[in-house]
């Protein structure tokens, strides 16, 4: 019975004196706010313009078509009383169709918008992820965290200007 509380306590040491030797090595983490990187960088800036633009392109469409569906129903509503109950029907049916049309618009829109940010940010995040490893190991980082994985960090950690300035400089070239 000796023998084993010896060897649990050798043990307990021995797991002690590796975790303060663990401890004792240098370990830096350091943080970075991806979503500031896009937005402040110029290849983050030029990409969301881009998307922008995109955008707007889809809600002209959108919006021109959701004026044919209201003037078709203000046209409706004003000669609603001279129609025939057929012809009525007809132009209602005529009225949820296009009203279809839009919504299979818009959900198609959603799509090529999404697919078209995918695209325009994954070089940006690839030059981003290639960065941080640069920095990582240049500066002899442990980790490099999203700050957003963090519920508290010193500033001194935080890399983010640093990654926008590479980033900026890397699109310069």
């Amino acid at each position: 019975m000796k023998k084993i509380s010896v060897l649990l306590v050798m043990a307990v040491v021995l797991m002690l004196a590796t975790t303060v030797a663990a401890a004792q090595q240098n370990v830096k983490i350091g943080f970075v706010d991806i979503q500031r990187v896009i937005n402040d960088s110029e290849p983050g800036k030029k990409a969301k313009e881009s998307l922008e633009a995109y955008i707007k392109t889809h809600q002209a469409k959108i919006e021109e078509k959701e004026k044919a569906i209201d003037s078709m129903k203000a046209d409706l509503d004003k000669k609603s009383a001279a129609l025939s109950e057929d012809a009525k029907k007809k132009k209602q049916e005529e009225m949820q169709s296009m009203v279809r049309d839009l919504k299979r618009m818009a959900a198609e829109a959603q799509d090529e918008v999404r697919k078209k940010e995918n695209d325009l940010t994954k070089d940006v995040f690839t030059d981003i992820r290639n960065i941080i490893r640069q920095i990582g190991k240049d500066d002899g980082y442990t980790a490099i965290l999203d700050s957003g994985a963090s519920l508290y960090a010193l500033e001194s950690s935080d890399i983010t200007d640093k990654i926008i300035k590479k980033l900026n400089d890397l699109k310069k070239k």
